[in-house]
């Protein structure tokens, strides 16, 4: 025996084993440096190239009700919006100041952070590093993501909140984490985004449901678990409510008049049902405009709108806003409840709008605002508590905040100008709104995301919708006995990912529209699902290669045989 084995020493073996396993860290190291440091680039693209658009049509709600509570107004405040966002920008004003860029740059790094937790969740599924790093870079890289990023608003921090309850969920189910303290801390997590959106407890349901099915434990500690989470989450989710009521705020009214109108315009039987009176005096308006809807939708974005008018329709002289609520609350329930009129909002409006979200093929929904655009909103609600408008100019951002010293610019760092040109280029890959088509590889193009081509998400929704295809063939092939069983990390995985894309789309599609805006909620989850259809696609076709190649040495070992009995 050589001398380096006796008494635990390394064999020339074990050391280059432990050099392979050193050199892979390092590689992948510098990968994921790599790829995030893209991401930060994109991000900070688009930081640099409109750098005073931080607000759009839904900001003021939010900056509103963090200024009135700064300013100690908060009881005076009349916002109809979910005060989590607010608490949230104030937190930010107290540890950074008051400033809107402090608010994006944080937004900026909060996508980046979710992008990284649905990596880690594909991951801990099973899936190989250089899939999670295909997710992270779906997810962090997608045009529209990037654009909403870069204004106030509930998308940035609310997708951050639901996949770090995905990523804690799955690390109850693939890593073992002790599973109450998890979920003590997913139940807060979920309760603050509920806070922030109130349509996430879509999302929120989902994760709680799932880790029920799949969490490997007895019934009654998997319902203790999922107790624990969802009663936590529904202790932060009324902590608004409870201060509310020790401090004697009356409520200021919420969204769900302006949710109920589209239901009940799109769909309602304004001949039948209750409040018949109300509803003849509308009847006529919500025909014609239900007679321009054609298979692509109403013509412009703000035709989409059109319910609100048939609510205006609806109203008597003399109603207060609690008796109009509970009319409409009335044919909304009703509309939900007969058969013939869910029949037609499922049919007629629901799959539509899912699948314009899904395939980008909505012309009206698709025409976004491009960041150009939102100066409109610039000009319109000034903040000077939060610094807005600025006054920061176009790619001035660089010249005048990043100034190496001159030895570093010369042998390490890259200067000011080399860093302009990087972040020009990268805006020329499918992200500036222009009419022409970046060239990307061998003649394939990317849309510019503000034009009139589908975007690059109908090629992750696709993948999501083969995922569960897969899933679906393969649980009923294995009980069959047709096909081996898919590996239960990428099964349980891919259905998390799944259901958190589609429910994401579903509320906003079924409740409103399909407004890309509101894609931003599952493309994270999009691109993870993706990254696990590639996974169990390995999967298959390393279980296929192996099976040929123990097939190839039987035919082998059987020939030699009889070669020898020869």
């Amino acid at each position: 025996m050589p001398a380096s084995d006796i008494g635990g020493g390394w064999g020339p073996s074990q050391k280059w084993q432990a050099l392979l396993a050193w050199a892979s860290r390092l590689t992948w190291l510098g990968i994921w440096v790599w790829a995030i440091g893209l991401a930060l680039m994109v991000h900070l693209a688009f930081l640099v190239a409109w750098p005073d658009h931080f607000v759009h049509e839904d900001s003021d709600a939010y900056l509103d009700e963090a200024q009135a509570i700064l300013n100690g107004h908060y009881i005076d405040n009349t916002g109809k919006r979910p005060y989590g966002l607010a608490v949230f920008l104030v937190l930010l004003s107290k540890l950074f100041g008051p400033h809107i860029v402090v608010f994006v740059i944080v937004q900026h790094l909060m996508s980046i952070g979710t992008a990284l937790l649905v990596a880690a969740t594909v991951r801990f599924a099973g899936a190989p590093r250089i899939l999670s790093v295909l997710a992270f870079l779906i997810a962090a890289l997608y045009a529209r993501t990037v654009h909403y990023d870069n204004t106030i608003g509930a998308e940035s921090i609310s997708n951050f909140l639901v996949s770090l309850a995905a990523f804690l969920a799955a690390g109850i189910v693939f890593r073992k984490w002790p599973p109450f303290v998890a979920a003590a801390v997913l139940g807060a997590s979920l309760g603050a985004v509920m806070t922030c959106r109130s349509a996430a407890v879509g999302q929120a349901a989902v994760i709680l449901l799932w880790l029920i099915v799949v969490l490997d434990a007895g019934w009654l500690r998997r319902l203790s678990v999922v107790a624990l989470a969802g009663g936590l989450a529904t202790a932060v989710y009324l902590i608004p409510t409870a201060v509310n009521y020790a401090i004697g705020k009356r409520p200021a009214g919420s969204e769900s008049v302006a949710v109920m109108a589209f239901v009940v315009g799109y769909s309602g039987d304004f001949h039948h049902g209750v409040h018949l009176d109300r509803k003849a005096k509308a009847r006529a308006y919500v025909e014609r405009m239900r007679a321009l809807d054609t298979p692509t939708g109403w013509s412009d974005i703000v035709v989409y709108q059109w319910p609100f008018g048939a609510l205006e329709e609806l109203k008597k002289p003399g109603d207060t806003p609690e008796e109009f609520e509970k009319v409409v609350r009335d044919i909304f329930i009703e509309t939900l409840t007969t058969p013939s009129t869910l029949y037609r909002h499922i049919s007629r409006h629901f799959l539509r709008e899912m699948y314009f979200l899904l395939f980008d093929a909505n012309g009206a929904a698709r025409r976004a605002v491009n960041p150009q655009g939102y100066e409109f909103f610039v000009r319109r609600d000034a903040y000077p508590m939060f610094g807005s408008p600025t006054g920061l100019k176009y790619r001035r951002l660089i010249y005048d905040y990043y100034k190496p010293h001159w030895r570093l610019e010369r042998w390490l760092l890259p200067s000011p100008d080399q860093v302009q040109v990087k972040l020009d280029r990268l805006l020329t890959f499918g992200y500036q709104p222009r009419p022409d088509l970046a060239d990307l590889w061998y003649g394939l193009t990317i849309s510019s995301e503000y034009d009139e081509l589908p975007g690059p998400i109908r090629w992750v929704s696709a993948a999501t919708l083969i995922l569960a295809f897969v899933l679906v063939a393969g649980a009923i092939g294995a009980r069959l006995g047709f096909l081996r069983p898919l590996p239960p990390g990428l099964v349980a995985g891919g259905s998390l990912m799944i259901l958190l894309a589609l429910v994401s789309l579903a509320f906003p599609a079924f409740l409103v529209y399909g407004f890309n805006r509101y894609a931003y909620y599952a493309v994270p989850f999009l691109g993870g699902a993706s990254a696990i259809l590639a996974a169990v696609l390995f999967d298959r076709i390393r279980l296929f290669v192996a099976g040929a190649w123990r097939h190839l040495r039987g035919d082998r070992a059987a020939g030699a045989a009889a070669f020898a009995r020869k």
